[in-house]
């Protein structure tokens, strides 16, 4: 059976990518471009995972969609998975002290990429995204 993934996503051409990449790999997406809607998302549908870009920008901060997705006794056994794509000279700065704070704030994984590679995207993703039947 394939996996829900929502995705939080910022960058329209990343979301676009990865949502190919896992459709790709017969999983089914609904991309969210904001904290809010994201939330509401998580909500409403029963998901397998939930993907998330760790810079957001406007409207609040990953950790606090984290927290609160950690804080719920009903959500949070649902994997988080922090992506970071093109990191810039900064963020790459910031990547461990990023790393450290998912890990204590529950995420199930971290991951940096220079750039979008699908396969590796998939393969860092199957141990939560179960393989279609």
């Amino acid at each position: 059976m394939a996996a829900l993934v929502i995705a939080l996503l910022v960058d329209e051409e990343h979301a676009q990518r990865i949502t190919t990449c896992l459709l790709s790999a017969g999983h089914e997406v609904i991309v969210a471009h904001g904290l809010g809607k994201a939330k509401a998302l998580v909500l409403d549908h029963v998901c397998d995972l939930i993907l998330s870009d760790v810079n957001l920008e406007n409207g609040g901060s990953v950790f606090d969609f984290l927290r609160w997705l950690k804080n719920d006794p009903q959500l949070r056994a649902i994997p988080f998975v922090l992506l970071s794509i093109q990191p810039s000279d900064p963020a790459k700065y910031h990547n461990d002290g990023l790393r450290v704070a998912a890990r204590e704030l529950g995420a199930a994984k971290y991951i940096s990429m220079e750039k979008l590679d699908p396969v590796l995207l998939n393969q860092e993703l199957s141990d939560f995204a179960t393989e279609p039947a």
